[in-house]
């Protein structure tokens, strides 16, 4: 049933396919750009920082989509509300593991083929990427001294675990926002927009200076999604369906 599932939504993967493969291609034309009219002596890969953020967002959208749409239609073609949210979760989390790996691709491409291309187009003689120190003699790069013209290469990158933290905060965000509105209709989004601007407000009025975020803030974001995520499979398990 799962499998059939997927197969209805394939075209949801166009979509995070469009999204990524055009964000990563304007990326690369504005680096592109950069190193052709400014030639600097520098660049930097992004990619392995930003595809966690922009796969993790589209498969929350598309987790808020299923729950409001998959989720009621399975039920409405005969299925337990159970089976229903085990379905609708299967395909939230194939859909977001999909586009984390076509980040995480797309971060490799970046990483491996896009620096010899930058090379060139800064009118470089290469590239050269690691711990970089600046002498009169020349470029140091890992203790070798580098005399020749090369663009070194900055990774600005996030641990492998944020991807993974990614992963689960698109699938609960999506089942959380999703329950939300499905149990309380247009009202559930009102509440959804207060949640999103609230850390504006508060980052502007809390004295962060006075304490260590690391000692209060995580622990209480980790309770709050565990506490949202929790009531979301409770809600989804009574929830009220029109037929």
């Amino acid at each position: 049933m799962l499998k059939k599932l997927i197969q209805l939504n394939l075209d949801d993967l166009l979509l995070y396919l469009s999204v990524e493969c055009g964000m990563f291609l304007v990326i690369q034309i504005i680096i592109g750009c950069v190193m052709h009219f400014a030639r600097p002596e520098t660049s930097v890969t992004v990619s392995s920082a930003l595809f966690p953020i922009v796969g993790g967002f589209c498969a929350l959208i598309a987790g808020i989509s299923h729950v409001g749409v998959s989720f009621e239609q399975a039920i409405q073609f005969g299925q337990t509300r159970r089976r229903a949210l085990g379905l609708t979760l299967g395909l939230i989390s194939f859909e977001t593991a999909f586009a984390l790996v076509l980040g995480a691709a797309l971060a490799a491409v970046e990483s491996v083929l896009c620096p010899a291309l930058w090379a060139k187009l800064a009118g470089m003689d290469g590239w050269a990427s690691g711990h970089i120190f600046f002498s009169p003699e020349g470029t140091t790069v890992d203790g070798l001294l580098v005399q020749e013209k090369v663009l070194l290469i900055e990774s600005f990158t996030l641990e492998w675990y944020w991807w993974l933290i990614a992963f689960g905060a698109a699938v609960a965000g999506g089942i959380i926002a999703g329950a939300v509105i499905q149990r309380f209709g247009a009202k559930g989004g009102w509440f959804i927009w207060g949640i999103c601007v609230a850390p504006m407000i508060l980052g502007q009025l809390l004295p962060w200076e006075e304490f260590e975020l690391t000692n209060w803030l995580v622990p209480m974001l980790v309770f709050l999604v565990l506490a949202g995520f929790l009531w979301s499979i409770w809600s989804l398990l009574h929830a009220v369906v029109r037929a």
